[in-house]
């Protein structure tokens, strides 16, 4: 039986053949020269240039994953939106740089990559940190690479440590690259992992609180009917503005966010918007004051003293895990760790519920 040896595929269905040899169809397109790992310096010295020491959570939580690490054992961590689950892994990342070792940072989203990226290359300023996503990879060699999961095909028992982040995020693109591309151990980060994680991997570590030591602001049911729907959502936006704070509303789909836009005159983001990365960056820099979006903000972005409104919050794409990473754009930062986060509802529905008792049971739990 023909079996692939990029991707693993056994399945009849995607097995082509070309002069009677067999061939993948399902990863035809991803087939690329290995990339040949670089020797780096043992040198025992690098450390992150972070100005602000680590909470006393935090430190556990990072000992704990540095813990598993050392006896090159994978690991899943649990961590609340905003718990500085970056930081988490400092520990671990110098763990390996300072052996000389090649050290792997992938996220499904190309905007968290860069993201990611930014933050990493800022903390350590003399590691040779490189990014790769789609349209950019002329580069494929680093001491830390930060990648799309997409990306990870190009590498085959490349990593010494692999990171994960956002695992449960669309578009998580193959387990079978994930695992062929890392040679040991891969840190699993998340705050909303899905029950195959939480089965598959034996080594836990949860995080509970958020970095400034606030607990999780509670999102607040607000039912609405069609007919007052539009005349609640303006009110509570001019409320927001009124007190100088921006506001994110999430809407299910692209259709209800035009629709919403061309209404209250608000302008509108989604992944294949004109100007995508410009417009979120004007609302990174509070140029724009309010913002309608998918749930491509959901996931990857830290806005000081931003309050979020869901709208259609009862529609089926809002489940469980989107409404607590939505929720987690809230009173991420030190200055303004508490905020609004309004579901706007004709209905409460198991995820609503779910999510508010979720959000809630983490506040009574430190970890």
């Amino acid at each position: 039986m023909f079996e692939c040896k990029v991707c693993n595929n056994k399945d009849k269905r995607y097995i082509g053949y070309k002069n009677n040899i067999p061939y993948c169809r399902k990863c035809i397109q991803l087939k690329t020269n290995a990339v040949e790992k670089l020797d780096y310096e043992v040198c025992k010295e690098v450390k992150a240039n972070i100005h602000y020491d680590l909470t006393d959570t935090q430190h556990k939580a990072s000992n704990e994953i540095l813990g598993f690490v050392k006896k090159n054992q994978s690991v899943l961590v649990n961590a609340v939106c905003g718990a500085g689950k970056t930081e988490l892994v400092y520990q671990s990342i110098e763990y390996f740089l300072n052996q000389g070792k090649v050290i792997g940072f992938t996220i499904p989203r190309k905007d968290v990559v860069i993201e990611i990226y930014n933050r990493l290359k800022k903390d350590y300023p003399d590691v040779e940190v490189v990014s790769l996503y789609g349209g950019h990879t002329s580069k494929l060699t680093g001491q830390i690479i930060v990648l799309t999961t997409y990306q990870l095909y190009r590498y085959k028992n490349y990593f010494d440590l692999l990171i994960l982040d956002e695992a449960d995020a669309f578009p998580y693109y193959n387990d079978w690259f994930l695992k062929r591309s890392c040679k040991n151990v891969i840190i699993y980060l998340s705050a909303t992992f899905n029950e195959k994680f939480l089965k598959e991997i034996p080594n836990h570590v949860e995080v509970n609180r958020r970095f400034h030591n606030y607990d999780l602001p509670i999102p607040r049911i607000q039912k609405v009917y069609f007919f007052n729907k539009i005349k609640i959502l303006k009110d509570k936006i001019n409320e927001f503005l009124k007190t100088k704070k921006q506001v994110l509303i999430f809407v299910p789909t692209v259709k209800i966010g035009k629709a919403l836009a061309s209404k209250i005159n608000i302008q509108f983001v989604y992944s294949n918007s004109i100007n995508k990365e410009k417009i979120i960056d004007r609302f990174k820099k509070n140029e724009i004051k309010v913002l309608i979006t998918t749930t491509i903000l959901e996931r990857g972005i830290t806005i000081d003293n931003v309050q979020v409104i869901v709208y259609n919050a009862e529609h089926e794409l809002f489940d469980l895990k989107t409404l607590i990473q939505i929720s987690g754009r809230v009173g991420r930062k030190k200055a303004h760790p508490n905020g609004d986060i309004i579901f706007l509802c004709s209905k409460k529905t198991k995820a609503i519920n779910e999510c508010v008792l979720k959000l809630k049971s983490k506040n009574n739990v430190i970890v």
